[in-house]
């Protein structure tokens, strides 16, 4: 079941259908007019620029995952350690991928942290002093809350008890914590201690959240449910939620929903799912992200029929949207945005010679 939830979540990521559009040229862009909505097709070369957007370069990176930026210069990554033994991973013997901080403009690398075992999914805490992550082989993982200065881990989950989808920071200092095989709910800090919020009698699949004193999650079905604090008084919310992605304000969300069957529909919505915008269309939405002041959403989107798609910058107050580039079209991770809004790193998964690793492209913006 981890194994079908992971492969549709890796597998999915990005598109936008433009049949019945009208359509205009320019010489280093395209202005596609659609319905009420203007979406503006920027070349993939340097130096182009337009009025609500200017994509400078974009940089390749290959053999590295970014799972946040540290600063505007300084990316966490997550790589192949060879200093480490391998072990017997799925796909044969294999070296451990460890945590190394990455400059991108001198390429030097740090160790930020070792392990015999895989360690993956880290997110950095809002002041960048702690990272939390998983730890472990396949789907036998463990969460642990990383000191950045110290190199001190704490674990705050049972020992090979979570997927690889769930942790997100609430705070400078504490986590959410959601457990597909039980159902918990619970808030880990970087002290050690935990309190579970709460429990879901059905599975919980993503999208646990805490805005003020609720709690909101996704389960079997794509239904997404709310709930206080104490775990009293849960609704279903709604239906046909992919993912929910609260603003940086939390006042609002960024929402992917099933529309239709081979369609999904990217919303800006309230904390109640109301509408507030409809952004885009597609058979497939991935990797959506809040750019830091969040006056923009970044997004990747698929149209597997006509091998269309790439990836998008929505104004989050018109709507208008731009898109940066056609050539990426697909994400193993969410975007992710640097501390100015200035950078978007995505990482794809791509095959040599039939095995799977990890490339990164990093998008300047002037």
């Amino acid at each position: 079941m981890k194994k079908l939830i992971a492969a549709a979540m890796i597998g999915a990521i990005s598109i936008t259908t433009l049949t019945g559009c009208g359509v205009q040229s320019t010489t280093d862009r395209t202005v596609i007019q659609k319905d009420d909505k203007q979406i503006v097709v920027i070349d993939d070369k340097q130096g182009v620029t337009t009025d609500e957007i200017a994509l400078d370069k974009i940089l390749s990176f290959d053999d590295i995952r970014v799972l946040d930026w540290i600063s505007e210069d300084t990316i966490l990554i997550m790589r192949e350690n060879k200093d480490m033994p391998k072990f017997q991973a799925e796909e044969g013997m294999a070296y451990p991928k460890n945590f190394y901080e990455f400059n991108i403009n001198t390429k030097e690398e740090k160790l930020v942290a070792e392990s015999e075992l895989n360690m993956s999914n880290g997110i950095l805490s809002p002041d960048k002093k702690h990272i939390f992550y998983k730890e472990g082989i396949e789907e036998n993982l463990t969460g642990f809350i990383l000191n950045r200065e110290t190199g001190k881990k704490l674990q705050v989950t049972a020992t090979d008890s979570i997927s690889s989808y769930e942790g997100q920071w609430v705070d400078n200092t504490s986590v959410i914590l959601s457990s597909f095989s039980d159902g918990k709910i619970t808030l880990a800090d970087v002290d050690g201690n935990q309190v579970e919020l709460g429990k879901s009698s059905q599975r919980i699949l993503g999208n646990t959240c805490r805005i003020g004193d609720k709690i909101y999650y996704t389960v079997a079905g794509e239904k997404l449910y709310v709930q206080d604090l104490d775990g009293k008084n849960k609704k279903l919310l709604m239906e046909n939620v992919v993912w929910i992605i609260p603003s940086p304000d939390q006042t609002k969300f960024a929402m992917v929903k099933h529309t239709a069957q081979t369609e999904r529909t990217l919303y800006i919505t309230d904390l109640e799912g109301k509408e507030l915008m409809n952004l885009s269309k597609a058979t497939q939405i991935y990797g959506v992200n809040w750019s830091p002041d969040q006056s923009k959403l970044a997004y990747i989107t698929m149209e597997p029929e006509n091998n269309s798609g790439g990836l998008f910058v929505a104004d989050a107050v018109t709507g208008k949207v731009v898109q940066l580039s056609v050539e990426i079209h697909d994400a193993a991770d969410p975007l992710r945005w640097s501390p100015s809004g200035k950078q978007i790193s995505v990482t794809s998964m791509v095959f040599e010679e039939n095995k799977p690793k990890f490339a990164t492209n990093l998008l300047k913006l002037k």
